[in-house]
Parts: structure tokens; sequence; C-alpha cells
């Protein structure tokens, strides 16, 4: 029987013992078979054909005895290629004869361990994590708390700085329930090392009067990482939630539980911790625009206690003495505010893209216990925002936020506590696959005292100050030194805040930190 090239190179390559397990593109990948070998050529075919592999290391090692099987690892490549040549097809029915019993053991074996790895791909896909190590350093002359009354005026003098110098840590992670479910959560924590940077903590002491007061205290390094002096940031899971696919094209994508949300391009509105209920949705034949609908609050609920002492008076007249005896706490809840949120998002045109919502105060307004509670006289607020790229790598986006609110038109910062207002400006931006990408931007910011529900507060801008306004510039500089390193460094050289209706305070801020990312 005639046999042509193909068939002739089956055989050939066959008889020589051939064995491997490395894909080899052609002969020449073989450092141990001379291109003067007489089966070169039908060794060039094979592997060109991905009939035959090397063993791994670039050689083919053609004296070494193979096994059964690994011949009829070959043989079944061979019969994959479908030859049409009736040569060609005698030859591999010969050869499927013969090699039979071990192609089919082989395909079982094939088989086994494709389902195996796809069984492995499935537990690894149901479970992720990822997320930044971070650390950070820093000056900030503010962050400073008024006094808490007269008597202790000397606590005038202390910072409460937890923003500076610290190291964090934030672990994402999700575990997919169905095709259309995950549930998620994260943990993070702050270590913070200066101890020139203070929290406080609540407690009570009498004054010279003999009354009882209601005072801060610093809390030491030691306690300041401790779980119940940062709740949100102690190394517990600090949020959990689900992300589901509704509808029956499972593009509605919604969000169940506490995790963090911000509102507005800037998050100027909201940027924080909420518990709730959030969809968003593309709008069909909307040009790319797209609409949420949340129904949420925030997670900052405290409360306040004020210690009741009862009175003993022993004597008359100008003899008399009081004496006061604690008695009990009375303690009540301050509630965030329940919101209902419709927001819209899309393009105008290439360069430009808005936002635009409006958010309703629902619930707690006031507090069961007849207090108020937070914004009370805020029904609610509206947000815009628009970003513009004026040219390349450089685009400019301003957002705004109005609380429909009885609050005083000026906050005593030179602004307005019924609104906020930012306006950044950046310039490139960094790429964590691109090492020695950077950007710049700059950003100016007007916060009102009453006019946003918890921005994005990463600049410790007002909380845990407590200030009534703020005002001021703000400059950054990002790059990446390494992948998956991000370097950024902020700087604010005078920040108008006002602590009171009286007085104001100049702040500066220079912070640096290396995020990690995993």
């Amino acid at each position: 029987m005639k046999m042509n090239k193909k068939a002739l190179a089956i055989f050939a390559g066959l008889t020589m013992a051939m064995s491997g397990s490395a894909f080899a593109a052609s002969a020449d990948d073989f450092t141990d078979v001379p291109k003067d070998h007489w089966a070169y050529q039908a060794l060039d075919y094979l592997a060109q054909e991905g009939v035959i592999e090397g063993m791994g290391d670039s050689t083919f090692q053609g004296g070494r005895s193979m096994s059964r099987y690994e011949m009829a690892a070959i043989v079944a490549k061979a019969m994959q290629k479908n030859p049409t040549n009736i040569g060609d097809q005698a030859v591999l029915e010969k050869l499927e004869g013969e090699f039979g019993t071990e192609i089919k053991r082989l395909t079982k074996r094939v088989d086994a361990h494709d389902k195996a790895i796809k069984d492995l791909q499935a537990k690894t896909d149901k479970f992720k994590v990822w997320g930044l190590a971070r650390v950070q350093a820093g000056d900030d002359n503010g962050l400073k708390r008024d006094g808490i009354h007269p008597v202790w005026s000397s606590w005038d003098n202390y910072k409460n700085g937890d923003y500076n110098n610290r190291f964090y840590m934030d672990l994402e992670g999700q575990m997919k329930v169905s095709d259309y479910a995950v549930a998620r959560f994260t943990v993070e924590k702050n270590a913070r090392y200066n101890d020139r940077e203070y929290q406080f903590k609540d407690a009570v002491a009498v004054g010279p009067d003999g009354k009882a007061y209601k005072i801060k205290v610093p809390v030491s390094g030691e306690m300041r990482d401790m779980p119940d002096m940062d709740t949100n940031h102690n190394g517990e899971i600090s949020n959990i939630w689900v992300e589901l696919q509704l509808g029956p094209k499972h593009d509605w994508y919604t969000n169940i539980g506490r995790k963090w949300n911000g509102i507005g391009m800037q998050n100027l509105l909201l940027g924080g911790q909420v518990d709730g209920i959030a969809t968003y949705h593309p709008i069909e034949k909307g040009h790319g625009w797209w609409l949420s609908a949340q129904y949420w609050k925030s997670s900052s609920d405290c409360t306040e206690y004020t210690p009741v002492y009862t009175s003993t008076t022993t004597g008359s007249g100008p003899s008399a003495v009081t004496t006061y005896t604690y008695d009990h706490t009375s303690v009540r809840a301050r509630r965030a505010p329940v919101n209902a949120t419709l927001d819209f998002w899309g393009p105008l045109g290439k360069y430009m893209d808005a936002n635009v919502g409006y958010t309703r105060i629902v619930g707690h307004k006031y507090d069961r216990n007849g207090g108020n509670g937070y914004w009370y006289d805020t029904s609610g607020f509206w947000n815009a925002d628009l970003k513009v790229k004026l040219f390349k790598d450089f685009a400019v986006t301003t957002s705004y936020v109005k609380a429909m609110t009885n609050a005083e038109p000026d906050n005593g910062a030179g602004g307005h506590a019924d609104r906020d207002l930012a306006v950044r400006m950046d310039y490139r931006g960094t790429d964590l696959n691109k090492v020695g990408s950077w950007g710049l931007y700059a950003k100016w910011m007007d916060l009102g005292k009453a006019a946003d529900l918890g921005h994005d507060d990463e600049w410790s801008t007002r909380e845990p100050t407590y200030c009534n306004g703020m005002r001021g510039w703000y400059y950054g500089f990002k790059m990446v030194p390494a992948k998956n390193v991000e370097w950024e460094t902020l700087w604010a050289p005078r920040l108008k805040e006002q602590l009171n209706t009286t007085s104001a305070y100049n702040r500066h801020i220079l912070r640096s930190w290396l995020d990690f990312h995993f």
C-alpha cells in the first residue's frame, strides 16, 4: 500500500519511539534533533500539526523507549487531524486497532481530569478575596475640638487625629450563591502609630461646684486600637450585603444589606457606610443612561446619655450643704434619617457626563424619645454633577448639593450652610497595571454645615472636627511606582473651618500614603 507524505510522517514518527509532555511548534524546537537526521522532515510535520510533543526541556529524546500509553496518546492526536487520504485512513485504522484499549483508557483519564479541573475552577470562583494594605503618614494641625466646658478649657489643646499616621487594611471578599447572586463582605482595620494623636471617649466628672458633667478624655495609644474605640475599622467584618441580578434580563443590579455607598460623581451628598437596598438599571434606549432607586439610612447612629443625680440638702440658710448622689443615666438614640433616593446618570455627547438626583428624608426626623434626630429641619436634597473632558488627559468635575432646609444662609465660613460645592480638576491618571503612570489633581470644596447626609470624608474635612463649615483647596499627586502599588500625596495649605458661630480655624494638611493592592 502506497502512503502519502502525512501517512509516512505518522508512521516514521511512531517508529522512532516518540514521547513527551510539552507542545513543540516545529522540529527546530528539539535541540537533540539535527536537521540532517533522516526523520527530521517527518518530525517537523508532526510537531507543526501538534501530533508530537517534547519532554518540556527543549529535547525530543528520540532514543528513549516509550510506553504503550505514550504511543496511544500520539495515535489519538493523529486521529484528531481527520485525514482524508485513503492511505492515511488505513494507517490510522491499523494503529487504532493496535492501541484501541489504551486510547479508551486515556480518554477516560482525560475526561476525569477535565471534570476535576472544572470542579476546582467552580470552587475557586465561588470564593474570592482582594483588597489593599496602606501605609500612611502626615501632618495635620486640625482635628481640633472646641471646649467641652469652661471648667476644663485646657481640653481645647488636644487634637483628635486618626487619619494621618496609620497602617490600614481593606479586605474584601465574595461568595458565589448562584449565577445571579453573590454574598459580599469587607473587613477594615486601622492601626494608628502616632501617640500625639488622640481619640476621645465619653466620661463623667464632678466639677468644682459639685455637679456632674459629661467630658471628653483622651484615649491612650494602646486603647486607641481596641475594638470598641473604632467599630468600623477594628478588624472585624464591617460590611455585609448581597448582590443580585434581578428581572427577566438580569439587568436590575440590586444590593441589600450594609455596605459603603456613594451618591454623585464625587460622593458629595453621601459617601459612607449605609444600611438598605439599592437597585441600578440601564435605561432601555437611553443612550448609555442609568437609573438607581435606593432606600437607605446611614449606619452612623449614636446615643446620647446624661447622668442624673439626686441632691440632698442638710442645714438651712448660709450653712446649708447640698450633696449629689448618682441616680441613673438617661439615654436616648440619635438616629440617622431614613432616605429614599432616585438618581440618573449618563453621557451628554462625547465629552460630557452628567448625574442628577433627589433624596427625600422619609423617617427618623425625630427620635422615639422626643429629641431631635439628625437634620430634623431638612426635608430632602438635590444633587447634580457634570464632568467635562476639556482636552486630552484633562477633565473638570463639578458637584453640587442643595438641602431643602430652614438653616441660616451663612455658615460663618464664607459659604452657605444649606449647600455643598466641589470642583475637581484631573490631569492624566494612574493604571495599577502600568508602572510609571501618574496623575495630578486640584479640588476646591465649600461645605455647608447642613448641606449633605454624610459626604465622603476620607480627608477628614469635617468629622471628627465637628466644624460647622469648611472651604479651601486640596492638591494631589499620584503615581504607580510598581505594579499594583499606588503612591499618593495630598496637600491642603489653608482650609477655613468654622468651629462655631464665633470662631474659625485655619487648618493645613499634608498626607502621603502607599497602597498595595492584591
